[in-house]
């Protein structure tokens, strides 16, 4: 039996390789499971073997092969010579062999894929919504961190799950308040402890700002633009501004056109930002669209000269000037 676990969660797709593991070493016993967590660096042949060996001593073999179908562009010499391997095996893998391939946002434009997922049976783990990835983080660490806490880390984190759990382990093992130690082992981290400890990645912040951008935040838009701009240049903030604007763009675009999230998320390739479609905010898609004529009109002016000045401070005036007229409308 082949099954493909894929699509866009690492943590989801991690933890069920890791059940089916460990089910199936406690029935058939450790030395039936075969685990390749790479290709890179794999015989071709060692490959083969795993595919298509039979167990002398138990009724049933589980296989585990990462990194496939590819979600790269062939990122190692032999990566081809696996490939035809993998797909000359599938018909011929006993029926006793169970085979599970685990691929983190696979390419579905290529042969392996195509040919795989009609032969497999699919399990996709993605994280629908923030709501899906606040809930998954509530079952986990219900008795670590406050509910508030865990939304603004989530926040944050840009509702990244990976990247959430990173954090709550590191503050798990930091002193998250000036509580004594024993104190502290009782208590959960609060909302207090994320705003101080915690300080959004620029790729984050930038999300954060784009939030609050679109939900016409008056009173964080131009602090929240100047805290981005202590953290890194102008010319590439307002670039990652563009960028992000661009896809609240198409999603808004694409739903206009009546296609269901899941065709949303995999035309845009969102993988892990697959929320974003159901994402609340208070900007029409004519209110973005302006916007973002404004912000592509104020790139080209100063990539002409024709603004007044190229200084930084002067440009990041002109760009406020922007954000302002979008509050406005």
């Amino acid at each position: 039996m082949l099954y493909l676990f894929t699509w866009n969660n690492r943590y989801l797709l991690t933890e069920e390789i890791q059940k089916w593991k460990h089910a199936f070493g406690d029935k058939y016993g450790v030395e039936n499971v075969t685990h390749i967590p790479s290709l890179e660096g794999i015989n071709p042949n060692f490959v083969s073997e795993s595919l298509l060996s039979r167990s002398l001593f138990s009724e049933k073999r589980l296989v585990i092969i990462e990194g496939f179908p590819y979600s790269w562009e062939k990122a190692f010499s032999w990566a081809s010579e696996i490939e035809k391997t993998i797909l000359a095996s599938l018909e011929d893998i006993p029926e006793e062999t169970l085979v599970v391939f685990a691929s983190l946002s696979p390419d579905k434009r290529k042969v392996w894929y195509k040919t795989l997922s009609k032969l497999a049976e699919v399990k996709e783990f993605s994280t629908q919504g923030e709501d899906q990835v606040i809930q998954i983080l509530q079952n986990k660490y219900s008795e670590t961190i406050d509910h508030n806490a865990l939304r603004q880390l989530v926040f944050y984190k840009w509702w990244d799950l990976q990247k959430s759990i990173s954090e709550i382990e590191k503050l798990q093992v930091t002193p998250h308040s000036i509580l004594s130690w024993e104190e502290r082992w009782n208590s959960k981290i609060s909302k207090e402890d994320i705003e101080t400890h915690i300080i959004p990645e620029f790729e984050e912040s930038i999300f954060v700002f784009i939030d609050t951008l679109l939900t016409k935040n008056s009173k964080k838009i131009f602090s929240e633009f100047e805290n981005l701009l202590n953290f890194s240049n102008f010319y590439a903030v307002y670039q990652s501004i563009i960028a992000n604007l661009r896809v609240f763009l198409y999603i808004e675009h694409l739903k206009s056109q009546e296609k269901s999230p899941y065709e949303i998320g995999d035309m845009l390739k969102l993988w892990n930002r697959q929320f974003l479609i159901q994402k609340n905010h208070r900007s029409s898609s004519q209110d973005i669209s302006k916007l973002y004529i404004d912000l592509l009109n104020f790139d080209k002016n100063m990539k002409l000269g024709k603004l007044l000045s190229s200084d930084e401070k002067d440009l990041q005036k002109e760009i406020e000037g922007v954000f302002l007229k979008f509050l406005n409308t």
